[in-house]
C-alpha cells in the first residue's frame, strides 16, 4: 500500500493542536498519542501504545513503543520524540533506534520512527532514504515497512514554517548572507562578527543553526573552530521557498526627476551622504552593474534607513510620491544599522549579493529572469 500526498485521507484525530503549547514546547507522550490517532485514520489500520516492554539491553530507552495492524499486516514501532528535527539531529538518533531495534524480540516486523512538532526538508529526506520513520503534527506520515509502506507528504505546521525561517530573519540573515558569500572560504565566529557587525553571541548561535541543517563543514574546536558552506544552493533554494511563500516587503514609490537609474544612484548617493543616511542600492538596479542582462534600467530600488532622515533624503532628491510612473522605490529599513551595504562602486553603496538576489525574487516584470541570471552569475557553486 503506498498512500501520497493527493490521498484524501483525513480523520479528526489526525490533527491536533494542545491548548497550553508554547512553540514547539510539545510533550513527548502528546507527539506518541498524535501518531496513533495518525496511523488509526489509514484504512483498516489501528495503533496502540504498548505497556511493560522489557528493556532491550540498551542503554537507550525510547520515548514510545507502538503494535500496529497495517494491511493485514502486524508492526513494532519504536518512537523517538523531539521538539524538532534537523540533518545532525537525526544523523545521531538513527544509530541510537537500530541498536534498540537489534536487541528486540518478537516475530513483528520492527520500524524505528522519528516524531516532532518539525522535521525540516533536509531531515525527512535522510529519513527516507535511511527507513526511518517519521511523523509531525501538520499530517506529514512516513512508515517504511515492507508490507505497507505509507507516505503522507503535507506542508509543514505553520509554527514550523516561521521556525524554520527565523534563521533568515533579523541579524542571523545577515550572517547567513556573509557566510554564503564567503564560499568556498573558512571562516571563525570572530570574523563573521566583524565583517557583519552582528554580537558574537548571535553569530554563534547563527552558525550553530546551520550546522544542525547541515549546511556547514567544521574544522577545529573552541575558539578556533572555523567553518565553510557546503554549498550555496542548498541555503538559496531553502530561503527562496521561504521568501516564496511570503508577502514582498512594501515598496514607497516615488518620482525623482532624472533621466535614468544611474542619474538616480549619484544624486541618491549625494543626498544620503548629506543627510547622513544610510542607504543600500538593491533589485535590479544593482542586479544589471553586477551581472548585465537588460538593455536599460529605468527604476531603481533602494533600501534605505527610515524616519526623519529618510524624509530629508526624499527632499533632496525633490522625489514625489506616485501611484504610477515612479522610477525611485524605497524599502524603508527602521535604523541606520539596519541598512546592510554589501560594496561600494564607483562610490555608489550596494546591497550584499545576496540580499540582491532575494529582492529580486520578489520583484515582479523580469526580475524573475534576472534573479536567475544574477545567481547564475555570482551566486554558483
Amino acid at each position: 500500500m503506498n498512500i501520497a500526498n493527493r490521498s484524501n485521507i483525513r480523520h479528526n484525530g489526525l490533527i491536533h493542536w494542545w491548548p497550553n503549547m508554547r512553540d514547539f514546547g510539545y510533550d513527548e507522550q502528546e507527539l506518541v498519542e498524535e501518531l496513533c490517532s495518525a496511523i488509526a485514520a489509514l484504512p483498516g489500520a489501528s495503533a496502540h501504545p504498548r505497556m511493560n516492554q522489557p528493556r532491550s539491553g540498551s542503554r537507550y530507552e525510547p520515548d514510545g513503543l507502538l503494535d500496529v495492524h497495517i494491511n493485514q499486516s502486524d508492526l513494532a514501532i519504536v518512537v523517538e520524540a523531539k521538539r524538532e528535527l534537523f540533518p545532525r539531529d537525526v544523523r545521531q538518533q538513527i544509530w541510537l533506534l537500530r541498536d534498540y531495534l537489534d536487541g528486540m524480540d518478537g516475530p513483528a516486523e520492527k520500524v524505528a520512527m522519528l516524531v516532532a512538532g518539525a522535521v525540516s526538508r533536509g531531515a525527512r529526506e535522510i529519513l527516507q532514504q535511511e527507513k526511518i520513520g517519521y511523523f509531525d503534527p501538520g499530517g506529514s506520515l512516513f512508515i517504511p515497512s515492507t508490507s505497507a509502506y505509507v507516505l503522507i507528504d503535507r506542508p509543514p505546521p505553520k509554527k514550523a514554517v516561521r521556525m524554520f525561517g527565523a534563521i533568515f530573519q533579523g541579524q542571523r540573515a545577515r550572517v547567513v548572507q556573509a557566510v554564503i558569500e564567503a564560499a568556498p572560504n573558512w571562516v571563525s565566529v570572530k570574523d563573521l562578527a566583524e565583517a557583519t557587525g552582528v554580537s558574537a553571541a548571535t553569530t554563534s548561535e547563527t552558525l550553530t543553526e546551520m550546522e544542525r541543517r547541515d549546511w556547514l563543514e567544521v574544522d577545529g574546536a573552541g575558539p578556533a573552530k572555523t567553518r565553510r558552506l557546503r554549498e550555496r544552493a542548498l541555503v538559496l533554494d531553502e530561503w527562496a521557498r521561504l521568501i516564496a511563500a511570503q508577502k514582498p516587503p512594501q515598496i514607497e514609490r516615488y518620482y525623482v526627476p532624472a533621466n535614468d537609474a544611474g542619474e538616480i544612484a549619484r544624486r541618491l548617493e549625494d543626498a544620503c551622504r548629506d543627510a547622513g543616511a544610510q542607504y543600500a542600492i538593491t533589485a535590479e538596479a544593482a542586479a544589471q552593474v553586477y551581472a548585465p542582462y537588460l538593455s536599460s534600467i529605468s527604476q531603481l530600488k533602494c533600501r534605505l534607513q527610515a524616519g526623519r532622515v529618510q524624509h530629508d533624503v526624499l527632499s533632496r532628491l525633490d522625489a514625489r510620491s506616485v501611484s504610477e510612473g515612479w522610477n525611485f522605490g524605497v524599502i524603508a529599513e527602521v535604523g541606520k544599522h539596519d541598512v546592510a551595504v554589501g560594496e561600494r562602486l564607483n562610490g555608489i553603496a550596494y546591497a550584499p549579493i545576496v540580499q540582491i538576489y532575494l529582492d529580486l525574487l520578489q520583484g515582479s516584470g523580469r526580475a524573475s529572469e534576472m534573479a536567475d541570471h544574477f545567481r547564475s552569475e555570482q551566486l554558483s557553486g
